[in-house]
């Protein structure tokens, strides 16, 4: 393992400092874990150097992709993509800047921009976003703080709580998630979740079983399952979002083509740009997954990837990913779910 680089801490706390109100209010992100979460935010930036890729230090091994300033890049086009397939909307449960939330929590925040831009969308609420890394710009809105800490957070704080596109971060989301979630808004709160699980669909029948990315996807799940981290959640949200007691819990789907087959002129655009973030990403999507848990070498999975990667130009097939959008909404006078009260293993990124 090659010697570490360093990030800079600007503008992101540790748990070790967050014992300071947020602005004199009472929330705080004291640890309720254990004493190793009293970290100093030096060794938070000393990342894991591997593969010639940087990790997140914090937890070290808890999430399997990597932090660098190449995947920070992809995750901002991905929230880019995103933020097109939804016509602008950052969220879909129903807040406006007349109605807006006051305490909002974006877990697994990444690069933050989600968090960024719902503080400039509703400048008198207060926008928390946490994650493993400090890898979040140092200059932010004045109401916009992130934290480097697990998803560990008071009881009945907030109106809105979010997560996007956390696959791989989670040995049992409805468990570790949705039912904290539950348990941490206030009565009347929502938790939106928007997620893309890895496995690629088809409708006319032009994906073979054969067909590589697919073959790829099915190692990433196999592997995945090894790891004990959830690569495939979206159609289950609704359903675990019910059975934790949400209300009034809607789904949207969209579909994100993987390359640009569509004829349709705005998702053969979207389709083009997810192409291009798949091909991005697929490095460090395989090498902590696969090596670890698949027994690959580097050499090997990057042999591998090569068909892989050649997939994504066949425009023959149409495939394409779901981007589910889930919100619901705790009803007033909810008790806690028994679930929330309940450990979990957690990986935030």
């Amino acid at each position: 393992m090659a010697e570490s680089t360093k990030s800079g801490m600007s503008g992101v706390s540790s748990s070790s400092t967050a014992s300071k109100p947020v602005d004199d209010d009472r929330f705080t992100f004291e640890s309720v874990l254990d004493d190793s979460s009293h970290i100093e935010a030096d060794s938070i930036a000393d990342f894991r150097e591997e593969f010639g890729r940087t990790y997140h230090s914090y937890r070290a091994g808890s999430y399997y992709f990597p932090n660098d300033p190449t995947e920070a890049e992809r995750m901002d086009e991905q929230y880019e993509i995103i933020k097109v397939i939804m016509d602008g909307r950052l969220h879909l449960a129903p807040f406006t800047r007349e109605k807006y939330p006051r305490k909002v929590l974006d877990i697994a925040t990444g690069t933050g921009l989600w968090a960024i831009e719902m503080g400039d969308e509703y400048p008198d609420a207060e926008i928390v976003g946490t994650d493993l890394s400090p890898i979040q710009p140092p200059f932010v809105p004045p109401n916009v703080r992130f934290f480097v800490e697990d998803s560990d957070y008071p009881p009945s704080e907030f109106d809105l709580i979010h997560t996007r596109v956390t696959i791989g971060c989670w040995a049992d989301m409805k468990k570790e998630i949705i039912a904290r979630a539950f348990h941490h808004l206030k009565p009347g709160g929502w938790l939106e979740c928007q997620e893309v699980p890895g496995m690629p669909h088809c409708d006319d029948g032009t994906m073979p079983p054969d067909y590589d990315w697919l073959k790829w996807t099915l190692e990433l799940y196999n592997s995945s399952r090894l790891a004990n981290r959830q690569v495939d959640v979206g159609e289950q949200l609704k359903d675990w979002m019910r059975e934790v007691g949400f209300v009034d819990v809607h789904e949207a789907v969209f579909k994100i083509p993987l390359n640009g087959w569509p004829k349709d002129t705005r998702l053969k655009h979207v389709g083009m740009l997810w192409q291009r973030n798949l091909l991005d990403g697929l490095q460090g999507f395989s090498l902590g997954f696969f090596s670890k848990h698949l027994g690959k070498t580097q050499e090997e999975i990057e042999v591998s990837l090569v068909d892989v990667r050649r997939s994504l130009f066949n425009r023959k097939i149409h495939a394409y990913h779901k981007l589910y959008v889930v919100y619901g909404r705790k009803p007033e006078g909810a008790a806690t779910a028994p679930e929330a009260e309940a450990g979990g293993d957690t990986g935030e990124k």
